[in-house]
């Protein structure tokens, strides 16, 4: 579950949504974009109330954001529709940007998209989508079908548990003066001012996970570079964090840099260690090929027996 939601907000009479997401700062900020919208990040502590009446206290200049935001676009550059194919009506998002041709995808996480250039009709977008309505409904009763397998978001509630390096910790709520989480034997204790708040429990454990993975896993790499050194592959430049939902780590080697997922966190050590062999393997292959995993094999030989380990858990960990 995402530590971002929507809300809306009554500035000198007109109603206003934004999205709002805690993150690790000190205060308030706020952003407005043609694409995004009206964006405000807050502290994890954040009241509610205080947060609105610091956004009243500046509407004037929140407004003339917003106005400048849409004129700017020119027209609604991201909106939500529907269409019908054959007996179903189906959503999709639909994105103008400055591209030639229409695009379309479907995901599990984010359901069918399309992309269009600026001077693109709705009658023709439509059209290629009615073209395109076996792959659509294929892919939508597809991924529906493995939403249904998934597990239902965490809404850390006491007793529920949470995987932390591949062990089960039950969660327990503390109501406290701040936000914080910690692991304590097999328990992920969760300190919140509001213990029924989900969406501030899901981003303090959020935020919890990210740290945990800026101190474990860079540790993790240097214990292991010694292989890849012997390679002639240099450490990478940078390491990141961020919640990923569809890969565990992400390799560019141009940049050496490489991006982790922060649900790495929870799987056991020698998980962690098989997808770190993985996306270091990436600085000399950047494919699948069979020369790609004959070097993986050469650097860590018994990965193939975390790989089930891995999937599995991962159905469990990863909440799309």
């Amino acid at each position: 579950m995402s530590s971002k939601f929507i809300r809306e907000i009554v500035l000198e009479g007109r109603r206003i949504a934004y999205t709002l997401e805690y993150k690790n700062i000190k205060n308030v900020n706020i952003h407005c974009t043609p694409a995004k919208g009206l964006y405000i990040s807050a502290p994890y502590h954040a009241d509610l109330q205080k947060l609105d009446t610091y956004l009243k206290e500046h509407s004037k200049q929140i407004l003339a954001a917003v106005d400048a935001a849409k004129s700017a676009s020119g027209r609604v550059r991201t909106q939500r529709r529907t269409i019908t194919l054959g007996d179903r009506t189906v959503e999709y998002e639909l994105s103008f940007k400055k591209i030639k041709r229409i695009n379309l995808s479907v995901s599990l996480d984010k359901g069918v998209r399309v992309s269009a250039p600026l001077s693109a009709r709705i009658t023709d977008i439509e059209d290629f989508l009615r073209r395109s309505s076996e792959f659509i409904l294929n892919a939508v009763d597809k991924y529906r079908k493995m939403s249904e397998e998934l597990p239902k978001a965490k809404t850390y509630s006491e007793g529920e548990y949470v995987y932390f390096m591949g062990e089960k910790k039950q969660v327990r709520l503390t109501r406290a003066a701040r936000n914080f989480a910690e692991v304590t034997g097999g328990e992920l204790r969760i300190f919140a001012k509001d213990i029924t708040d989900t969406a501030l429990k899901t981003a303090i454990v959020d935020a919890f996970m990210k740290q945990k993975c800026e101190e474990i896993i860079p540790v993790m790499c240097g214990r292991l570079y010694p292989r890849f050194k012997a390679k002639g592959i240099e450490y990478p430049s940078e390491l990141r964090f961020r919640r990923m939902v569809s890969c565990w780590g992400n390799c560019r080697p141009a940049r050496s840099i490489i991006t982790f997922s922060t649900y790495l966190i929870q799987l056991p050590e020698k998980c962690i260690e098989q997808v770190i062999c993985h996306e270091f393997t990436h600085f000399l292959y950047q494919n699948h090929s069979k020369a790609f995993y004959a070097q993986l094999t050469e650097f860590m030989p018994d990965w193939k027996e975390y790989e089930d380990v891995i999937k599995k858990l991962g159905r469990e960990i990863i909440i799309r």
